[in-house]
């Protein structure tokens, strides 16, 4: 990863938008990031740290601390930053949760912005977008660079105050960094599905031995040979069972053959008796067959009769119709008579009333006559009554103007008050804002203080808790040490009596090899167990863990103490002397706040007086023009109202009173003219009347005149026919037509009754013969005895049932239990090769996840390797630095068996010949060891194909502890990286430095905020 282009706004001390170039220094460069303490050095990593993982470089502040004091309040904090890795540029942007003023609305009003991350990656278009979530910006990051947070902080960026910590890294923190840089999770994975192939196996081998034991308990037997024996048990019953079963079967056959014999005989009587039954029942319906067959004959003589009585029917009906035709034909004649007797009176009535027709005619002329003068006369009083409404308009309008002149002249005079009253509080809003302002900063600095001395008191009474623990561990593991040397030496001592109790006569001693043993050992106290030996060793390592968990959980106490001590002093020191309680600043919040709502209101109606006093003003101004104006109006519109009003007096008078009104006139010329067509439309009418009644009598004498023509021959034909129907009856024996009517039936009927009879005499004949066939087929037999057979038979069937079911039973039992046997067979044989595969991939795995002498797991064997190869390079600087002192190495042996191990590092010093631990170098010592380990480190990780580019090294203070000498060595060291084309950024107050680096980020501290120059170092 290569650095391009850092931008930090409202970040750390940086105030405003500030930009950090980085291709502005050379490829290769050795830069030296300088200013004075406080300026925003430390930042700028921070900046870094934060636009990539969201956290500091420090991890001690957090993302919303960094905003910067300096900023204005609609600035917002953001980080930019961009990066290239191998050919490709990637930009990532980054913001925190913070709070703005609200756009709208009160300016005091804070709005909440989430935090928001956005990665981007550059094409041939231009940015392209990659992700835009906090989290999955973040997670995009680790897997391009291969780091989480905490590896980054110790190979590319180290920060101050942590620079050492890949040094003094234990094994499995090492070993996750080693496997970020080096991607050896393949050899991870491979003993991950080793382990898992023999957990698999050993989960096989458990289900196979389950499977074993269930398949016997189903079998209800304790081994496989029991069950085999069952199997030929039953096998021998099972061939018994059959010579029985052939028994039992030809008893039953017989029982059911003899059962047939007798049901079909039985069969043979009951169809006898069902014949016999069948006879009776057709001579019991004898006598109503021979009614039917007499119901037959009247219908078929009936039907001869059928056309001469349809004849005589239709010559009586027609007869029957054209004589009711003819009376309602001499009654419609002498209606019509009537209706023109009446019609020739109203004719010679309407005749009459001439005189009362010449009187409404002239009656309309005269009011049509006066249609003319109502029209002039309706014309002047419109006229006049728009004058009126005119002179009556302008009266309430010169009335009004007068009323809002008069409520304006007072209006004015209040407001010119209320401006006197709100002016002196409406001018306070800016000054009394301000105070506002700097008591809400007092308080949130007071809040902040009092939250920072509580978490201190917190983590202060958490430490006395812990430092508690921590001794009681330290008490509690030099009893259990106390205890375990006390057993080894009761061990030791006893091994002589233990040797001493196998010595024989004659025989030699295994230790001096003596024949004689005059004095062998006795045992004291007892001898401890193995048991107890290891149990003691165990009880020690719980112990040491307990100790080792209490002191770091005791330091992180402390950590915590020191960060909520500095808290408190840098709280403080913002204050001013002497500061007020929160009630105080509280009390004077809540009075200012009071006192600017008053303010505030009192501002707001100031400016709503002034805006209607300057309105008033000017209506007033333009209402004089305007009064003068309508009074004028109004005198001339009086005038012109009493002229018209005397022309319609003068109209008036030509004209009667009742008419006067032109829809009055109007209407009473409608009704006389309605009078005068209502008269003639009557006259009119009577003759139509008339003419239509003389029409319609006539027409009725000549229809009765053809009715009476046409019943006189429907008589004659009528009494023709009664004649003929007279002689069918007579001739089909019929004494008169009731007898007819009676004997008549339809043609359904006639044929249903035929089918009937000739049913019968069928059923009758086949009767007969089913009868006659029945009783020679029982002739001189006997009823058998069917329950008897019945009997019988269903034993012969329940014995060979009983005995199916016993077979039955055994097949099943047998089936099941070779089906077992061949399924414990196949267990068997899968657990024979389970067993043979877990013998070598048991081992296998053991071995790869560390169950060997070093407790290596295959990983970390791998790692080993390869930091072997780091610490070569490393020393190679170390020793160079330490002028041939000290070098790295990997520690062989296993300090602790309860932790991972194969990864501890540490120091030899070639003074003394001896071995010690990293962490006893000192402060100049320890900053050499790690730079040496960081540069040698980052040559492995180049060198390696596949393995992660470190094309950039941050170094954050700690060169101020070496001395010139060792200085100027790790200067050379530093050098060597850039000739090898990598970046080095450099943050120290060494003045030493500034004369060998030459270019470099130079950080200026300002009392608006920090500002970066990017350029030679001078």
């Amino acid at each position: 990863m290569r650095p391009l282009r850092l931008v930090l706004t409202a970040f750390g001390p940086f105030a405003r938008r500030e930009e950090i170039d980085f291709t502005c220094l050379p490829p290769d460069a050795l830069f030296l990031i300088h200013g004075p303490t406080g300026a925003g050095k430390t930042s700028i990593l921070d900046g870094i740290c934060y636009a990539l993982y969201g956290e500091t470089s420090g991890s001690e502040r957090s993302a919303k601390e960094m905003r910067s004091h300096h900023a204005a309040d609609d600035t917002l904090t953001e980080v930019e930053f961009e990066f290239a890795l191998g050919r490709k540029r990637y930009r990532v942007r980054r913001s925190p949760e913070q709070e703005r003023a609200a756009l709208r609305g009160k300016k005091e009003q804070r709005v909440k912005i989430p935090a928001r991350a956005e990665l981007q990656v550059w094409n041939d278009e231009g940015w392209m977008p990659v992700v835009s979530k906090t989290t999955e910006v973040t997670e995009r990051i680790v897997a391009l660079l291969g780091f989480e947070a905490d590896q980054f902080r110790q190979v590319i960026l180290l920060p101050q105050g942590q620079f050492r910590k890949l040094l003094t890294a234990d094994s499995r923190e090492r070993e996750q960094i080693l496997e970020a840089l080096f991607a050896t999770e393949t050899c991870k994975r491979l003993q991950e599905r080793l382990k898992a192939a023999a957990n698999a196996l050993e989960r096989q081998a458990e289900e196979a031995k389950a499977r074993q034991k269930t398949l016997l308990e189903q079998a209800g037997v304790e081994s496989e040979e029991a069950l085999r024996a069952r199997i030929e048990e039953a096998t021998a019953q099972r061939s018994l069972l059959a010579g029985e079963e052939r028994h039992r079967r030809a008893e039953e056959a017989a029982a059911t053959a003899a059962l047939a014999a007798a049901e079909a005989l039985a069969r043979q009587f009951e169809e006898r008796d069902s014949a016999r039954a069948a006879m009776d029942k057709l001579a019991a319906t004898a006598a109503a067959i021979a009614t039917r067959r007499r119901e037959l004959d009247a219908a078929s003589r009936a039907q001869l009769v059928l056309p001469a009585h349809a004849n005589f029917e239709e010559s009586s009906a027609q007869r029957q119709q054209l004589a009711e035709q003819w009376a309602q034909a001499e009654r419609e004649a002498e209606e019509s008579a009537r209706r023109l007797a009446a019609a020739e009176s109203g004719l010679q009535e309407e005749r009459a009333r001439a005189p009362e027709r010449e009187r409404a005619i002239r009656e309309l002329e005269r009011l049509e006559g006066l249609r003319e003068a109502v029209r002039t006369l309706d014309e002047a009083r419109r006229e006049a009554e728009k004058h009126a409404r005119s002179a009556e308009a302008a009266a309430t309008e010169l009335a009004r103007l007068q009323g809002e002149a008069n409520a304006l002249t007072e209006k004015r005079a209040r407001l010119q008050r209320e401006i006197e009253d709100y002016a002196p509080l409406a001018n306070r809003v800016e000054a009394m804002r301000r105070d506002l302002a700097q008591q809400e900063q007092l308080l949130q600095l007071l809040r902040k203080l009092a939250q920072a001395k509580a978490a201190l008191s917190a983590h202060r009474a958490e430490e006395a808790k812990y430092r508690q623990a921590l001794e009681a561990a330290q008490t509690e593991r030099l009893a259990v040490l106390a205890r375990k040397e006390d057993l080894e030496s009761r061990w030791r001592s006893g091994q002589a009596a233990v040797l001493a109790r196998h010595l024989s006569e004659g025989a030699p001693c295994p230790v001096c090899g003596s024949l004689q043993h005059p004095a062998p050992a006795m045992a004291g106290e007892a001898v401890p167990s193995e048991e107890e030996l290891n149990a003691a060793a165990k009880a020690l390592q719980q112990a040491e863990a307990a100790l080792e968990s209490a002191r770091a959980e005791h330091q992180a106490v402390l950590n915590r103490i020191v960060g909520a001590e500095s808290a408190v002093s840098t709280l403080e020191s913002s204050l001013p002397p002497d500061p007020p309680s929160l009630e105080q600043v509280n009390a004077r919040l809540a009075d200012l706040e009071r006192d600017l709502v008053k303010a505030l209101e009192a501002a707001k109606r100031l400016d709503a007086a002034k805006a209607e006093f300057q309105s008033c003003e000017e209506r007033l101004a333009a209402l004089g023009p305007a009064l003068e104006q309508a009074r004028s109006r109004t005198e001339t519109l009086r005038i012109q109202a009493a002229t018209a009003a005397a022309q319609v007096r003068e109209r008036s008078d030509r004209v009667p009173e009742p008419l006067r009104d032109l829809r009055t006139l109007e209407q009473a010329i409608d009704a006389a003219r309605k009078q005068v067509d209502t008269l003639a439309d009557r006259l009119k009418a009577a003759e139509e009347a008339y003419q239509q009644a003389s029409a319609a009598h006539a027409a009725a004498c000549s229809k009765r005149e053809t009715l009476a023509e046409a019943l006189a021959v429907a008589s004659s034909r009528f009494d023709q026919s009664y004649a003929a129907f007279l002689r069918a009856l007579q001739e089909q024996g019929f004494a008169d037509e009731a007898a007819f009517r009676e004997a008549m039936r339809s043609p359904e009927d006639i044929a249903a009754l035929r089918a009937e009879i000739q049913s019968y005499d069928e059923s009758v004949a086949a009767a007969k013969e089913r009868l006659q066939r029945a009783e020679e087929q029982v002739a001189g037999k006997t009823p058998p005895n069917l329950t008897a057979l019945k009997t019988a038979q269903e034993e012969a069937r329940c014995a060979v049932e009983h005995i199916v079911a016993q077979q039955k039973g055994l097949e099943e039992r047998i089936g099941q239990d070779r089906k077992t046997c061949e399924l414990l067979a196949a267990v068997g044989k899968e657990l024979s090769e389970i067993e043979s595969r877990y013998e070598v991939m048991g081992h296998l795995a053991g071995i790869a996840n560390g169950d060997n002498g070093r407790r290596l797991t295959f990983q970390r064997f791998v790692l080993a390797a390869l930091l072997d190869d780091v610490l070569r390079q490393a020393s190679l600087r170390l020793r160079t630095m330490s002028r041939g002192r000290y070098s790295l190495q990997r520690r062989e042996d296993v300090a602790d068996a309860r932790k991972a191990s194969g990864l501890d590092l540490e120091v030899f010093d070639e003074y003394t010949g001896r071995t010690r631990p990293a962490s006893t170098l000192s402060g100049g010592e320890g900053f050499m060891a790690a730079l040496s380990l960081a540069l040698g480190l980052s040559d492995v990780v180049q060198a390696y194909a596949g393995g992660i580019q470190l094309d950039t090294l941050f170094i954050d203070e700690g060169f101020g502890s070496l001395d010139p000498e060792s200085l100027d060595m790790a200067m050379k060291a530093l050098s060597e990286l850039r000739q090898k084309g990598r970046m080095v950024g450099i943050i120290s107050h060494v003045d030493e430095l500034k004369r060998q680096i030459e270019v470099g980020i130079e950080v200026i501290r300002g009392r608006s905020g920090s500002h970066v120059q990017v350029g030679a170092v001078g």
